[in-house]
């Protein structure tokens, strides 16, 4: 069982890591108002009409975005507004509608402006630009009001109609991404680079940070669809654009920091070690710099330093591992103190990230330390988001119950487990829309099996036998559905095991030989693939069996063939003693 555990354990600790660590890069329009230092993050966005701005942020606050999720959406909202404002303000013969529009942008008003642009969209207009412009209007003011699948017809319209414009292939191309149709976005991804390279050819310093962007949003594209070499040659040509740009701007260098970042989770997940090391290194000397003058780098520093403290603990470099994860720890704690809205998420992800290695250094003291911390920062944010925060939240507590297991705290490990159980439970009850989602609710499935599967050890141990029974039928029966785990068979036959052990203790014998004789038959047909794996497993079954046998004749056959199979120690002393009152053969 317990090889079963560290291969859910490994799934789990992958998708959380991937998901989170990625840095994104921002236009730098919004900052997180620090003055907000209780409630919701709120931004401040340079350009942007303050009745406008309440609407953005009224949107973040029903949104509850950690803070840096919160810049990142305000930063691309802006963009889009500032980008609106100047079409509707350089509009032809198409004036007052344009105006009336652009009137009701600055204020707030994004539903008449939606019905004043599809008055323009409908007008009749017969040029190929005004219709193509139009819709692109349009869509963007569906986008401000964070509608992207409304918006796609008409980004697809503008597309179709004028295909060399750069800005509609980009924002088509975008919102593809963004929605996961990976298929449709990819040709147009691939248009719109090869556009912005042709246009480049002639201003490359307009359109070269185009070209490394486009090529930013194809290595996305890559990654998510497992085409890592793909990915790994664009994050290339990404990277060396953003390094010429820095030669004669400055502030390429963020793009630079914020690539190099990327480039090393990637290198991380297809095992060039070396190669993300570097380049986290490198990344991190660039994030340091910028934050001696710019603060508001800290946060990307402190992501940097918590991914290159989990890459330094992969290869069991510990004194590193610790190194990084303390400075990270440092700076989020800062942090943290001024926003604990925006920052406290990162403060709780880092915790659990140096737990990890306290656990692993033997230091459980401090291991426990930082895991309670880390569970109570995911409380509160459970509570104002339980969508967002219930994986985290669970996950902290599966680990902080297993530290307790380890160190036989039983009446703290029940405790941790019953609060985590519900979480996973919810998680894996929810329909999956694709793929990738059905193997995340079968790793959520898993652990409603194997939290309710030592919930019931704990209560068998502590002699409540019904509660055992409950947690056993359930693990049970999620341990049956899981058939694309390579070990659910021998997962089945354990449970079932343990199950006859419990009703042989109760007296219900009819029910343990059905459950033994499962197990058993279960792990004969293991034991012809693995002998070596599924021998001890057979005879720990043919002993319950015997335990459940009133016959003594068949009672000594199952103890002899238990004998016969296994290698454990306390397994072989155990049918020893069964044999001392059987007559020799």
């Amino acid at each position: 069982m317990s090889r079963s555990i560290l291969t859910s354990l490994v799934i789990v600790a992958a998708l959380q890591q991937v998901a989170a660590t990625t840095v994104q890069k921002t236009s730098g329009w919004c900052s997180p108002n620090i003055a907000n230092v209780l409630g919701n993050v709120t931004v401040n966005c340079i350009g942007v009409d303050p009745r406008a701005l309440k609407r953005l942020n009224e949107r973040l606050i029903e949104m509850k975005l950690d803070r840096d999720k919160a810049v990142q959406v305000a930063d691309e909202w802006t963009t889009k507004y500032k980008e609106l404002e100047t079409q509707l303000r350089a509009a032809g013969d198409d004036g007052v509608l344009s105006r009336q529009a652009e009137e009701y942008l600055r204020q707030g008003e994004l539903e008449k402006a939606e019905a004043t642009l599809k008055q323009l969209v409908s007008s009749g207009k017969k040029t190929v630009d005004a219709v193509a412009s139009h819709n692109y209007q349009l869509a963007l003011v569906l986008e401000l009001q964070f509608r992207p699948v409304e918006a796609l017809p008409y980004l697809e319209e503008a597309y179709q109609l004028r295909p060399k414009e750069l800005k509609y292939g980009q924002e088509y191309g975008w919102v593809l991404l963004d929605q996961k149709d990976y298929t449709h976005a990819e040709p147009v991804l691939l248009a719109t680079l090869d556009n912005a390279r042709q246009l480049a050819k002639a201003d490359p310093t307009t359109y070269q940070p185009q070209v490394a962007a486009a090529l930013n949003n194809l290595a996305d594209l890559y990654t998510h669809t497992r085409r890592l070499k793909e990915a790994e040659a664009a994050y290339r040509e990404a990277l060396d654009f953003y390094l010429q740009l820095a030669k004669t701007n400055p502030d390429a260098q963020a793009d630079v920091a914020m690539t190099l970042n990327n480039f090393a989770i990637l290198h991380g997940l297809t095992g060039h070690i070396a190669k993300s090391q570097a380049e986290y290194q490198e990344s991190l000397n660039t994030y340091r710099e910028l934050a001696k003058t710019n603060p508001t780098y800290l946060a990307d520093f402190a992501t940097t330093l918590s991914n290159s403290g989990y890459l330094y603990y992969a290869r069991q470099r510990l004194t590193e591992a610790e190194a990084a994860y303390q400075e990270a720890l440092e700076i989020r704690r800062e942090l943290a103190k001024s926003n604990p809205a925006a920052y406290q998420p990162d403060l709780a992800k880092t915790l659990t990230g140096v737990a990890i290695l306290y656990r692993h250094t033997k230091r459980k003291q401090q291991a426990e330390d930082a895991y309670q911390e880390a569970v109570v920062i995911y409380r509160q944010l459970v509570k104002s988001n339980a969508a967002k925060y219930q994986f985290e939240m669970s996950s902290t507590l599966w680990d902080l119950a297993t530290l307790y297991d380890s160190s036989q705290r039983q009446k703290e490990a029940e405790v941790a487990y019953q609060e985590a159980l519900p979480l996973y439970r919810e998680m894996a009850s929810i329909s999956p829309a694709s793929h990738q989602e059905a193997m995340y609710q079968e790793v959520m499935q898993r652990h409603v099996a194997l939290i309710s599967w030592r919930l019931a050890n704990i209560y068998s141990a502590t002699q409540r036998l019904t509660e055992a029974e409950a947690a056993y039928q359930e693990a049970l029966s999620n341990f049956r559905s899981l058939k694309n785990y390579s070990s659910y068979q021998e997962d089945v036959a354990h449970t079932l095991n343990q199950l006859a052990g419990l009703h042989v203790k109760t007296g219900n014998l009819t029910q343990a030989g059905k459950e033994i004789d499962e197990a058993i038959a279960i792990d004969r047909e293991r034991l012809k693939a693995d002998a070596s794996g599924a021998a001890d497993d057979l005879a720990q079954s043919l002993l319950t069996a015997s335990s459940a046998q009133q016959d003594s004749s068949a009672k000594c056959k199952l103890v002899r063939e238990a004998a016969s199979f296994t290698k454990d120690a306390t397994l072989k002393e155990a049918a020893d003693k069964e044999m001392a009152s059987c007559p020799p053969q």
